[in-house]
């Protein structure tokens, strides 16, 4: 082993000696399996990272879940250097085509809803984890008109709602059975559709995602958020309605921690900004088709529950949100609960410094 570094050393200094006469914006990037990295019998335990950069791809749809990774998205297309990796995105409307490229491993991390992740997780035999939390909900009651002032005031209504067969279906009727709402009707329609009826004062009362809630009250001034049901399930449940999340494959995990490691640190700053920095994160979103206009955006990005949670609070939440999913239809979270090594635990030295 130690002829085998020796020889790795000298190999990598003549490569670079062989470079010196190019031009200082010349980049050389050099691939190390980490795993056999930092295996290495021979490796000193007071030996400094190393250096080079990894080509990260990562999926996210458009949406919520893809605010989070849209500062990462602008430094890139900037060419602005990372310590450690780079990353290659892909943006998509469709479920089905990022699974299929999660799958098949055209991306290796993917920014999707928490079920889904679940699902896969089963699908996989426990090989998806999470890592971490990035949306906690952006579903809205909005009334166009003033009667709704608790979640009890939904009795005796009609209400219109997205996603029959869905997340949102089962979370709404979970929220009206625990609060012993009467004698609602649903009726189901398509976001975009569901926009445009409650925009044009078709219809009175209807749970919207982001951001099509922020689409349709844009249209009509006399809409208006009257629950928040990000808010109804934290009353209702005692823990955060985890929707969207950050999924990899534990075998890419495990061979790379060091580049996860480091991804859910830049990660986790580009989260940061977009939640500090609306009016800039509203103009990316735009930029990258993640939220079709600026000025819809600028509204929705608040209402979006962008967060970064890890660690034995995610997992408390995840278990509460998908439990309560499985109740409702098991098929959606994939037939059964994940256990314990669905979630993701860096290594010490990579964990996320807030």
């Amino acid at each position: 082993m130690k002829i085998f570094r020796l020889i790795a050393v000298l190999m990598i200094s003549i490569i670079t000696m062989s470079f010196s006469g190019c031009s200082g914006e010349d980049e050389i990037q050099i691939e190390i399996d980490d795993d056999a990295y930092n295996n290495s019998e021979n490796r000193n335990e007071n030996e400094t990272e190393t250096t080079h950069i990894s080509t990260v791809k990562i999926g996210t749809l458009k949406g919520p879940t893809g605010v989070g990774a849209l500062r990462l998205m602008e430094l890139e297309e900037k060419e602005e250097t990372y310590e450690y990796n780079s990353y290659k995105f892909t943006s998509t409307d469709s479920t089905d085509e990022l699974v299929a490229k999660f799958t098949n491993d055209e991306v290796e991390i993917v920014a999707i809803p928490t079920n889904l992740a679940s699902v896969l997780y089963n699908k996989t035999n426990g090989n998806v984890q999470i890592a971490a939390i990035n949306t906690l909900g952006a579903l809205n009651i909005v009334e166009n008109g003033d009667t709704i002032k608790t979640i009890k005031d939904l009795s005796n209504k009609t209400i219109y709602a997205t996603s029959k067969g869905a997340v949102p279906e089962y979370v709404l009727n979970y929220l009206l059975k625990e609060n012993s709402v009467e004698n609602v009707t649903i009726e189901y329609k398509e976001p975009s559709e569901l926009s445009s009826l409650m925009a044009t004062g078709e219809i009175s009362i209807g749970m919207l995602p982001e951001p099509q809630c922020s689409i349709a009250i844009s249209k009509n001034p006399n809409l208006k958020i009257a629950l928040n049901i990000t808010n109804e399930w934290k009353k209702t449940v005692n823990s955060d309605m985890t929707t969207g999340c950050i999924a990899v494959k534990k075998d890419y995990a495990d061979k790379h921690p060091r580049v996860f490691g480091h991804f859910l640190q830049d990660y986790y700053n580009s989260i940061m900004y977009s939640i500090e920095n609306v009016p800039e994160t509203a103009k990316l979103a735009e930029k990258f088709k993640i939220i079709p206009k600026v000025d819809i955006a600028e509204k929705a990005i608040p209402n979006c529950n962008i967060v970064y949670v890890d660690g034995e609070e995610m997992k408390t939440s995840v278990t509460n949100f998908l439990t309560v999913l499985y109740n409702s239809n098991p098929d959606s979270i994939g037939g059964k609960i994940p256990g314990d090594d669905f979630f993701y635990t860096p290594k010490e030295k990579y964990a996320v410094k807030k």
